[in-house]
């Protein structure tokens, strides 16, 4: 979800409930010479912090049953966030900016951590879209990839053989019998190099995973163009056009780990906020029965 000119409704609507609860709890305070939660205003204040709360987790089941035709997903994605949101200002009033007891000071912290939580996962989905139509040109369908990568290393597979046959001399006039440039004297101990190269370096890198990937040396963009270079100056230019590819090979898995690494930012996040989400729930509908009963 992007922030865009279409969340400033919700982003005014935010202010002004946040400015006219600092003025209702100002003008009451004073009035009174009280604040907190067992003020009536102050279980004003809690009740609309729950009613926030209780509509942002319903998000979850408008997400696992999306033939609801119970308003847009856009909608509920925009008033999840502005009205997670404004539940904290509005728990800081109930609390009058501090705890009292141990249940409301874990209710308090909780609600800070979930409330930052979402405002960086809303960052993150504003902002990682954007980066990786700009860092990775081949982006694709992120349950291929691991298809794709095969694919890529099978490739790069002929690629590599393909850059000795592409030098290998006929043998008479007329000759189609390609030979192996390990048969070629002067380019003998370059054809080997670059098969061990291959074998040691850029193949076991095709197939790793990213995490591994990132221990070897072509996972470095730099490095990674050195080693193709120095192939390039050792060979003819009738060898080039498939060093080439092979460089661009992983080059493209190279963007496909930087993709797999965004998209597990892109969603790690929630990992956090919704398993402490619930127990905010949980919590201050507890919370919410004691203080009433007693």
């Amino acid at each position: 979800m992007r922030i865009d000119a279409t969340h400033k409704p919700w982003l005014w609507f935010t202010l002004v409930a946040i400015a006219v609860s600092a003025i209702a709890y100002v003008t009451y305070a004073q009035h009174t010479g009280t604040s907190g939660g067992g003020t009536s205003l102050g279980l004003v204040f809690g009740s609309l912090a729950l009613a926030c709360m209780i509509f942002a987790a319903l998000l979850s089941l408008r997400k696992r049953f999306p033939i609801w035709r119970i308003g847009r997903t856009r909608l509920w994605l925009k008033a999840h966030l502005w009205l997670g949101f404004l539940a904290l200002p509005l728990v800081l009033f109930h609390a009058a900016f501090h705890a009292r007891g141990l249940l409301a000071l874990i209710l308090l912290l909780l609600t800070i951590v979930v409330v930052a939580s979402g405002i960086f996962g809303a960052w993150l989905q504003h902002t990682l879209p954007s980066r990786m139509f700009r860092e990775v040109p081949y982006e694709t369908i992120y349950d291929q990839i691991d298809v794709i990568r095969a694919q890529l290393a099978d490739e790069a597979a002929r690629h590599a053989a393909d850059v000795t046959q592409r030098l290998a001399p006929a043998r008479g006039a007329g000759a189609t019998v390609v030979l192996t440039m390990l048969t070629v004297p002067e380019l003998g101990d370059e054809v080997a190099a670059f098969d061990n190269f291959y074998q040691s370096q850029a193949a076991p890198y095709l197939r790793a995973d990213r995490r591994a990937a990132k221990q070897m040396e072509l996972f470095d963009r730099e490095a990674a163009r050195q080693q193709f270079e120095s192939y390039r100056k050792l060979f003819p230019q009738s060898a080039w056009p498939a060093i080439e590819s092979l460089e661009d090979i992983c080059e493209e898995k190279r963007e496909l780990d930087h993709q797999i690494h965004l998209h597990h930012w892109l969603h790690s996040w929630l990992l956090i906020h919704l398993p402490l989400s619930a127990a905010l729930l949980v919590l201050a509908c507890i919370h919410a029965v004691i203080a009433l009963h007693y």
